[in-house]
């Protein structure tokens, strides 16, 4: 768990240790640089930047970090915002043996 002050904004990495994929939930934008080093210190391999929910009053770290590591961004098809996966109630994302 990892916190922006400004927003107050909780960020949460989880990871698979067997295969080193990662999950990023909430990233923000203005933290970026230190969840990039963080999972480059980890040597973790992102595999989705998930956004729980949509704010207008400020943009998300998910398009940056995926164009800096790979993986696909990922929000609910009900947000009406845009990503690379839009899920759906009971709709399942999948990283490592999670």
């Amino acid at each position: 768990q990892l916190f922006e002050s400004s927003s107050c904004t909780y960020t949460y990495i989880l990871a698979d240790g067997a295969s080193g994929d990662a999950v990023v939930i909430d990233p923000v934008l203005e933290t970026v640089p230190r969840d990039l080093q963080l999972l480059r210190e980890l040597r973790l391999n992102l595999k989705y930047a998930v956004n729980t929910h949509c704010h207008a009053d400020h943009v998300t770290g998910s398009g940056s970090l995926v164009r800096a590591l790979g993986g696909r961004s990922v929000i609910s098809r009900a947000s009406g915002a845009r990503a690379d996966v839009l899920l759906s109630d009971g709709d399942e994302i999948k990283f490592g043996d999670f």
